[in-house]
């Protein structure tokens, strides 16, 4: 049995394509990420791969001190990624089939399990620390 090697070069190319197809037009869906305190003092914007692309402040945001706002930002910023993470697992997944998603994974694009609000998201300074049993 002979194998026309011109063939099968050309169906291979012929899948990448329309995967590249199917994965750029779900990717057209996939926007930025806003995080914001719940006071609205503080708003982040992260692009769909995770990049912080925008830090917006009003004058409350400055109230609490540097150490507190800049622990905002960085929780408000870590969870938009995160969340910039999970969509675009879920635009290319479907695409991509089991060998993808695992790739996606290692990216660090993965899915939230709970889309509920985040524990940290509203604190600047993280979670309350667990104070010891007795």
């Amino acid at each position: 049995m002979e194998i026309d090697i011109d063939y099968e070069l050309d169906a291979v190319a012929r899948r990448v394509e329309q995967t590249e197809q199917r994965a750029a037009a779900r990717l057209e869906r996939v926007g930025p990420v806003t995080g914001q305190a719940s006071n609205g003092a503080v708003t982040v914007e992260v692009r769909p791969g995770g990049q912080l692309s925008q830090v917006q402040l009003t004058p409350a945001a400055l109230a609490g001190g540097a150490e507190a706002l800049a622990a905002q930002i960085m929780v408000l910023a870590g969870q938009a990624t995160r969340r910039a993470g999970a969509a675009m697992h879920q635009a290319l997944a479907p695409v991509l089939g089991p060998e993808g998603e695992r790739h996606l994974a290692s990216l660090g694009y993965e899915p939230i399990e709970d889309e509920g609000e985040d524990p940290v998201f509203d604190s600047p300074l993280g979670p309350p620390p667990r104070r010891p049993r007795r």
